[in-house]
């Protein structure tokens, strides 16, 4: 066993000392700690001097242990194919570093075992999938596709191994249900999702125009507790799985779904409501001049998500207000509005922002 330079403390201080070390980078994990009667030797990569800590430490050299090799996902997935690929550099290049799970299906990106080698290897390997869900613990697996590029932004996940694609996904007290092959979950929007459930919105109708699933509808209604959300979704599947996690999450009576086009629905909810979600991407644009007639006549807030250059973001913001306050008034509302929030979701590409714009409208007489 190699002799190694190591941190000793009395054991009832070794987490802290190994939270000290880790935050000065010297822990060497390439070596497991070891006791030593009342002592916990810490393996370091070099000498040092620990100021302003409150227990006791030596420096020495300790005979000490290799650590075993990592047990992290991915050295699993790279454990359980390795015999299936004989050790091919190339392939073994190309296996997926990152995916994303959703209840016990896991989605690999869009590239993954794509290509004629891999092609060759799962045919020779009929159980291929199988091995890789045992390896991460799963019961199924999928393939990401380009969303579609029609006005339901359909998902178009590939099922690789399992025999159906409904998952049910825990998100800050909720569930949501849906069938990942057919609409579109977004891990990403975590953030915005858990600031409506925290947006001072009690006892308003809300508008979703771009309900989904429910990312938003839901939170609004458990947390934010809303007296009521009219949520617009064109696409079935997505209004299947908005209708299951109503009912799942116990707000049902509080939700009217609206199926079809919402340049149609949101006509139809004109003045009703004290603020509406435009959550769409890459544009809402669409739907900014409904939206803002069915704000209810004292005025109301807009939740207004766009891709947006980054530099672009402040005069976006400008343009944007300046047309919606056109929108009220040629809809003969006499309204004042003012930006109260910009959020910064997350990049959506290279220099593009997905944002959301925060914008509230008030009467005039009750401005002044």
């Amino acid at each position: 066993m190699p002799m190694q330079l190591c941190l000793l403390v009395p054991l009832a201080d070794g987490e802290a000392a190994r939270q000290a070390l880790i935050d000065l980078d010297v822990l060497d994990k390439t070596f497991t700690p070891k006791r030593l009667g009342d002592e916990l030797a810490l393996p370091i990569q070099e000498a040092i001097i620990l100021d302003g800590v409150e227990f006791v430490h030596r420096i020495d050299t300790v005979e000490v242990k290799f650590a075993p090799p990592s047990i992290d996902p991915h050295n699993r997935l790279l454990k359980a194919i390795l015999p299936m690929i004989d050790s091919n550099k190339e392939l073994i290049q190309s296996i997926p570093k990152k995916w994303e799970r959703l209840d016990d299906l896991i989605l690999f990106p869009k590239d993954a075992f794509q290509g004629d080698n891999w092609s060759l290897v799962i045919h020779r390997n009929k159980d291929f999938f199988e091995h890789i869900a045992d390896a991460l613990k799963a019961q199924r697996i999928g393939r990401q596709q380009p969303i579609a590029d029609d006005q339901m932004r359909s998902s178009q996940v590939e099922l690789l191994h399992g025999n159906d694609a409904w998952v049910e996904v825990k998100d800050n007290g909720l569930t949501y249900g849906f069938d990942a092959t057919k609409v579109m979950y977004s891990s990403g929007n975590v953030t915005e999702r858990h600031r409506m459930a925290s947006v001072d919105a009690r006892g308003e109708v809300v508008i979703d125009a771009y309900a989904g699933i429910g990312y938003y509808t839901m939170q609004l209604l458990v947390h934010a507790n809303v007296k009521h959300v009219h949520a617009c979704e064109i696409n079935p599947n997505s209004i299947k799985a908005l209708d299951w996690s109503a009912k799942k999450n116990g707000v049902e009576s509080k939700i009217t779904i609206h199926p079809g086009d919402n340049q149609v629905t949101l006509r139809k909810l004109e003045r009703s409501a004290n603020r509406v979600l435009l959550g769409y991407l890459p544009s809402s644009e669409a739907a900014w001049e409904p939206a803002v007639r069915a704000l209810k006549a004292e005025g109301g807030t807009l939740h207004i998500h766009m891709n947006v250059e980054e530099e672009r973001i402040e005069s976006w913001s400008e343009e944007t207000m300046q047309k919606c306050l056109d929108f009220a008034e040629n809809s003969g509302r006499n309204w004042s509005i003012v930006s109260h929030h910009l959020e910064k979701v997350k990049w959506y590409a290279p220099r593009i922002r997905h944002v959301v714009l925060d914008v509230s409208f008030s009467s005039s007489n009750s401005a002044s």
